[in-house]
């Protein structure tokens, strides 16, 4: 499978004076195999579910630390790069219950419901940033933090949980 790998953009907004720019690698669409060719273990993947997304965020902190965990349901690959110009990308076709774990978290959790920005009490360069959109069919939602946030709900805490396991289980970081 020929994949065209093409770069993309993002400025984070975390706080009134807390931006971070990221540079992410999106795999292009229009190149994937269709999604009923997309799992060669298990091609009775449900196709009636809406399409399910997420890209997670980590930069920043006293190491300049970077990572990118992203996956889409459409092309049925989990990403991740710890290098910000994407040239160290790990790429995995998760497993049907891994997918259906990471939508349940979603679900349960309400990250829709959450708010976009949990600034920090106090600015400070070494702060660790996150942020972590997710997407169901027509419906997208980000939410940005820092290590520092207070009032951070749990439910973003255990999305993010969930996607670290999934990822560690995967070995894909």
């Amino acid at each position: 499978m020929d994949e065209i790998l093409e770069y993309s953009y993002e400025l984070y907004r975390i706080s009134d004076s807390f931006l971070i720019y990221a540079n992410n690698k999106d795999i292009d669409m229009d190149r994937q195999r269709p999604p009923y060719e997309r799992n060669e273990k298990d091609n009775s993947r449900d196709l009636s579910n809406p399409e399910f997304s997420f890209k997670y965020t980590e930069s920043g902190g006293i190491t300049s630390r970077y990572l990118l965990v992203s996956y889409n349901s459409k092309t049925n690959v989990l990403t991740s790069s710890s290098d910000v110009t994407g040239s160290n990308i790990t790429q995995k076709q998760p497993s049907e219950s891994d997918e259906q774990e990471l939508r349940e978290v979603v679900r349960e959790n309400e990250f829709f419901k959450t708010r976009t920005d949990y600034p920090p009490e106090k600015e400070d360069e070494n702060l660790t940033a996150y942020t972590l959109t997710i997407t169901v069919g027509d419906n997208a939602h980000t939410a940005g933090w820092t290590d520092a946030s207070k009032d951070m709900p749990d439910a973003i805490i255990k999305i993010v949980n969930g996607i670290k396991r999934i990822v560690s289980k995967e070995k894909i970081v």
